[in-house]
C-alpha cells in the first residue's frame, strides 16, 4: 500500500510533532504549572525550581549577637515596622560583624529559603575574583574570545572580561519583559531545557565597554566564561572555592535539565542570613572567620565605577537603581523601583535582585543589612528608606 503525499507529509508532521513534544516536554511542564499557579517571577516558590543541582556547603555559622547591642533598639524597631508594613520575609542586620537584628514574617524562620534573584550575579564576581587568583583568567582584560571557542574569531570575542563584569558588554537585551508569553526569547530560556544555547546566539547591539546596559545574559555569560576557564561546572567552582570555604548553609541552584547547565543571574535558593554574611565578606576584604576567601584587594576593586557608569561596578551597584536617579513621588505599580531619596551616606553599595531583595553595605558604619521577600510589598517599595533611616540614626542627624 502507498501512502498519499498527503498522508505522508501528515505522518511525517505528527512524528515531528511527537519529536518535539519529547524534546520540549520540561519547557510545556515548566511553562504550563506557570500560568495555572498564577505566578509571576517574583512570586513563583523556591519548590516549583526542577531539577535543582546543590552547592557545596559549609556549617551555616551565623555571627553572634551583639553584646553590648551598638543600634538603638528604637531605631531598629522603625525599620521593622517599615519591613513588615511592606511584607518583607527578612530583616538583618550586622554590625561591627555582629548580629544586630535577625527578623522574620509570620511564617518564616532562619531556615526558610528564598529566591536572591539577581543578587547571584554578585556571586559571579566574586568567583570570577577567585579565578582570577587561582590563575584560571590571565587578565580581566582578556577577550573572551580565547576563552570562548564558538566566539573565538568573531567579533563578540573581542569583549573582554572586564566589560562583561561592569554590563558593558554590548550584546542585545532579549530579558527586559517578564511577561511570560511563549514567543519570547527569555521565556524559552528561563523555561527551557538549555540556558546556555541563547546566550550563544546574542548578537553585538554596541561597541563593548561604551555603554552600562544591566542585561541578565552578561552576567550569565560570564559565568559560561567561567566554566570553559576552570574546566568545571559553575556550581561545584562556586561551592568548591566561595560557598563552602564561607561557611554557607545548603543552597541550590536552577538547573536547565538534569545533569545540564545552571542559571548564573538569578535561583541561589538559600537562606536570608547567608546573603548577610556574604554582604560583611565584602565588608571585610573578602575575609571570614580569620580565613581569606576572596583575594586581598578583590572587594574594593569589584566596587570600582564601571567607566560606562559610576553607578555600578563588577555586579555590584553603588547607588540607588534606576540609573541613580530618585523621586519624592512613589510610583503607581508596586513592582516598580524605586527611590524616594538618595543613599545618605555615599559609601553605600548593594547587591540587588527582583522583588526588592536587598543586601545594602555601609564601610563607614562598619554596617550590613539585608531584606529579602517572597511575595509583593502592598505599596510602593522605597529602596533607600531602610538604608537612610539607620544611616542617619547611627550618626545622630
Amino acid at each position: 500500500m502507498r501512502l498519499r503525499p498527503a498522508w505522508l507529509f501528515a505522518l511525517l508532521l505528527l512524528l515531528a510533532a511527537g519529536w518535539w513534544l519529547r524534546a520540549e516536554w520540561l519547557f510545556i511542564e515548566r511553562y504550563g504549572s506557570y500560568l495555572l499557579g498564577g505566578y509571576d517571577a517574583h512570586t513563583v516558590p523556591v519548590d516549583w525550581f526542577e531539577p535543582r543541582a546543590p552547592l557545596a556547603h559549609g556549617d551555616g555559622w551565623v555571627p553572634e549577637p551583639a553584646a553590648p547591642p551598638t543600634i538603638p533598639r528604637t531605631l531598629l524597631d522603625e525599620v521593622v515596622a517599615y519591613a513588615d508594613a511592606q511584607d518583607s520575609m527578612a530583616l538583618i542586620v550586622l554590625r561591627h560583624g555582629r548580629l544586630e537584628l535577625e527578623h522574620y514574617g509570620p511564617g518564616y524562620t532562619r531556615e526558610s529559603l528564598f529566591n536572591p534573584q539577581s543578587m547571584a550575579k554578585t556571586l559571579v564576581a566574586m568567583a570570577v575574583g577567585i579565578a582570577l587568583a587561582d590563575g584560571a583568567f590571565t587578565s580581566l582584560d582578556d577577550p573572551i574570545g580565547r576563552y570562548l571557542d564558538e566566539w573565538r574569531d568573531d567579533p563578540r570575542g573581542s569583549i573582554t572580561v572586564r566589560n562583561l563584569l561592569q554590563m558593558s558588554g554590548g550584546l542585545e537585551q532579549i530579558s527586559t519583559d517578564y511577561r511570560p508569553v511563549p514567543w519570547s526569547r527569555a521565556v524559552w530560556q528561563h523555561f527551557g531545557t538549555d540556558f546556555n544555547a541563547p546566550i550563544l546566539r546574542l548578537r553585538l547591539a554596541d561597541p563593548p565597554g561604551t555603554r552600562f546596559d544591566y542585561n541578565n545574559n552578561e552576567n550569565n555569560l560570564l559565568g559560561l566564561l567561567l566554566e570553559r576557564a576552570t574546566g568545571e561546572p559553575y556550581q561545584d567552582y562556586l561551592g568548591r572555592r566561595l560557598w563552602q570555604p564561607a561557611g554557607r548553609a545548603p543552597a541550590w541552584m536552577y538547573l536547565d535539565r538534569p545533569g545540564g547547565n545552571v542559571m548564573k543571574s538569578c535561583c541561589v535558593f538559600s537562606r536570608p542570613v547567608d546573603w548577610a554574611v556574604l554582604g560583611q565578606l565584602l565588608l571585610d576584604d573578602g575575609r571570614l572567620r580569620g580565613r581569606q576567601i576572596l583575594p586581598p584587594g578583590w572587594a574594593a576593586e569589584m566596587r570600582r565605577p564601571a567607566d560606562s557608569w559610576p553607578g555600578y561596578g563588577y555586579q555590584l551597584w553603588l547607588t540607588t537603581l534606576l540609573d541613580g536617579k530618585t523621586s519624592p513621588e512613589p510610583p503607581p505599580s508596586v513592582q516598580a523601583w524605586w527611590a524616594s531619596e538618595p543613599f545618605a551616606s555615599d559609601d553605600v553599595f548593594q547587591l540587588a535582585g527582583h522583588g526588592f531583595q536587598h543586601t545594602w553595605v555601609i564601610p563607614s558604619l562598619d554596617l550590613v543589612v539585608l531584606r529579602a521577600s517572597r511575595t509583593w510589598p502592598p505599596a510602593p517599595w522605597d529602596q533607600a528608606k531602610i538604608p537612610n533611616l539607620l544611616i542617619r540614626g547611627l550618626r545622630g542627624d
